[in-house]
């Protein structure tokens, strides 16, 4: 008997979550630090190409004091449906004793310039994205001393793969499974280039309504540290995404 439903599309997630799996499990081990994100990101259509992008998150890490947050203005252009150019800047802050507290606490202010080329797939959407970050980091804040400040240039590149979990069936009740894979490497001038970090995402993400979408997820980094081993942290994610058109988006705060 065959049974009805989306067996198929279920039968190609499984060699993807297996894939998953192991780094999960290592990045839960009890030395592995787990933090949460909560995003807010908006991308808003000023005109047919041109886009205003603004997101920010706080993130805290479970079990401990450490706090940080985000805030990120830019603008996107899209040269063809596949397509987009992106510029932001970025700033971080990053307080490991509580934001309560400043000793110790780090800034970061970032720009970065992206391409993202997006192809069909099948049923699903495979996404290239690259980035290159200019980033000033800030030595820890001392009372007795004044922060320092130093460059690095780190360039990303992402494999995403969008899958809707619906076929012709009401997309609010079947989400839009996501799996990427994004390596990171460091150029701090005159240092010679280092691959800096690895990360493996997989999320759901359920529209509310047209132009509002929720983003649940969870990602493994695996970052190389001075000494040499990797440290492994996992990432809770929880993203509301907002993608009305500033035209509409003005009119719904007018008319609250």
């Amino acid at each position: 008997m065959r049974l009805p439903g989306r067996l198929p599309a279920a039968q190609g997630l499984t060699p993807l979550l297996f894939a998953l799996l192991a780094p999960l499990v290592h990045a839960q081990s009890p030395a592995s630090p787990k933090l949460l994100w909560l995003t807010y990101s908006a991308d808003h259509a000023v005109t047919s190409r041109w886009e205003l992008h603004f997101d920010g998150s706080y993130r805290p890490t479970i079990g401990s004091p450490a706090r940080q947050w985000m805030v990120r203005p830019g603008a996107n252009l899209n040269l063809t449906g596949r397509l987009k150019l992106s510029l932001t800047y970025s700033y971080f802050d990053t307080h490991p004793n509580g934001l309560e507290q400043d000793e110790g606490e780090t800034r970061e202010q970032r720009s970065h310039q992206q391409i993202e080329y997006s192809m069909p797939w099948r049923r699903a959407v495979l996404r290239h994205r690259f980035r290159m970050e200019e980033r000033w980091l800030s030595s820890p804040d001392h009372a007795s001393q004044t922060p320092r400040w130093r460059w690095q240039d780190r360039p990303r590149y992402l494999l995403r793969l969008d899958l809707p979990l619906h076929r012709n069936g009401d997309p609010v009740l079947l989400p839009v499974f996501t799996l990427y894979d994004e390596v990171l490497f460091s150029f701090a001038s005159p240092a010679a280039s280092a691959f800096e970090q690895n990360r493996i995402y997989t999320g759901l993400t359920w529209r509310l309504r047209p132009g509002f979408s929720l983003e649940t997820s969870a990602m493994h980094q695996a970052l190389k540290t001075l000494s040499g081993p990797f440290r492994h942290n996992l990432i809770f994610q929880v993203s509301l995404r907002n993608s009305l058109p500033l035209r509409s988006l003005l009119a719904r705060l007018r008319g609250a």
